[in-house]
Parts: C-alpha cells; sequence; structure tokens
C-alpha cells in the first residue's frame, strides 16, 4: 500500500470518485431505485434498505430485495425505471468546499474522474456542475467490466494518465471505493459527507478541512 505523503502538492494528479464525494446524488440514487421497485413489485424500501442500497448497485440489490421478500423483479427493469427517475429529478448538488478546493488546485494539478455511475450520469451531472472541461480523464461504469471495489476503474485511470500509483491522491467517500484506490496502490482519503462511513487507517475529512492543506 502506497504511504500517504505529507503534502498534497506533492502528488501529480488527483482522482477524485463523483456520487457522494464531490456532489451529494446519492439520493436521487435510492429515490430512483425506491421508485423503481415499488413501480414493479408494490414493494417499498425501509429507510435500512435505503441505506443498504447505497453500499451496492441496482443489479446487485435487486436480486437481494427479491429474494429477502418474494418480490418478482427483473434487475434489468429496475435499472431502466431507476435511471429514467433520476435523469427526471437530479439537480447537482455541490458539497461545500468543493469549488474552492478546485479553483485552488486548477491549473496546478491534474485532475482525473473515477465513477461507478454510467457514462449518461455521469455526463449529467459533470454539466450540470460546470466540471464538464476539468478532468481529463473521465471513467465511469460504461467503461471497465468490474466496478468498485475491483480496482480495475482505477488501474485504467492511471493507465489514461500515464503515472504510477504512488503519484496520485484519491478522494472517495465509501469504503468500496476506498478498497478499490488501496487495491490499484494508490493514497486516499475520504470525504466526510455526513454518512457516516469511515475505513479503519483512513483519515477522513470535509472538503473545507482540506483547503487548509
Amino acid at each position: 500500500m502506497t504511504c500517504m505523503k505529507t503534502y498534497l502538492d506533492e502528488y501529480k494528479a488527483f482522482i477524485f470518485d463523483l456520487d457522494g464525494t464531490l456532489i451529494n446524488s446519492e439520493k436521487y440514487h435510492a429515490d430512483g431505485f425506491e421508485h423503481a421497485v415499488e413501480k414493479l413489485s408494490g414493494y417499498r424500501l425501509t429507510p435500512a434498505e435505503r441505506r443498504e442500497f447505497f453500499e451496492g448497485h441496482t443489479n446487485e440489490f435487486a436480486p437481494v430485495l427479491a429474494a429477502r421478500h418474494g418480490l418478482e423483479l427483473d434487475p434489468d427493469e429496475v435499472l431502466n425505471h431507476k435511471r429514467k427517475h433520476v435523469s427526471r429529478h437530479f439537480q447537482a448538488e455541490i458539497f461545500p468546499g468543493v469549488e474552492a478546493f478546485i479553483e485552488k488546485w486548477r491549473g496546478r494539478m491534474r485532475m482525473a474522474l473515477a465513477s461507478n455511475s454510467p457514462r449518461f450520469f455521469v455526463k449529467q451531472a459533470l454539466v450540470e456542475a460546470r466540471f464538464i472541461d476539468l478532468f481529463e480523464s473521465v471513467i465511469t461504469a460504461d467503461d471497465v467490466a468490474r466496478r468498485k471495489p475491483d480496482p480495475e476503474m482505477y488501474e485504467l485511470t492511471l493507465k489514461n494518465l500515464k503515472l504510477a500509483p504512488e503519484d496520485v491522491m484519491v478522494f472517495e467517500d465509501s469504503p468500496a471505493g476506498v478498497a478499490a484506490a488501496q487495491a490499484a496502490g494508490c493514497a486516499v482519503v475520504m470525504i466526510e459527507n455526513g454518512a457516516g462511513r469511515s475505513v479503519d487507517g483512513i483519515a477522513r475529512y470535509t472538503w473545507k478541512e482540506l483547503n487548509q492543506f
């Protein structure tokens, strides 16, 4: 595992996750999933199941719900309904401190994005957040065979940047994202976004705190 450098300016590039890291979007994904499940089966997710969904993906969690409650759910159909719902209702809510952090490092640090979300959503989010021209590499779920926690997404980003793992700092908000970054050999910090997630041994900061580095 790569040890963290003392100062952020010792890295050559930053790689950012999107959902829950740069933008407060997870609620839209959960709303879309909940809407799709209820529309297709009549079942309404519990608050605990909404939180459970955050740690997985539609194609993974839909079969779990179906088996748990005896529902008839086609994961692809759930995903289709979920995506339509998200597209209709999504608004890019940038976390406090993100824009100041970006402006501080723009032109000084190479930047890339690695997101478990599909390309259509990532593009929509980046356009609405006015980040569409910010990243020299954008990797989405459509570009890899395996999402995080598999390291493929970060390995592909490193290949695009032509950098070694020790050259980059990754910003993530989820245990799956942290695991992916670590498996690729990258240093990583977690963004404190109010969800209460943590990983032993990984520092957590708000964006406002990171602006002090």
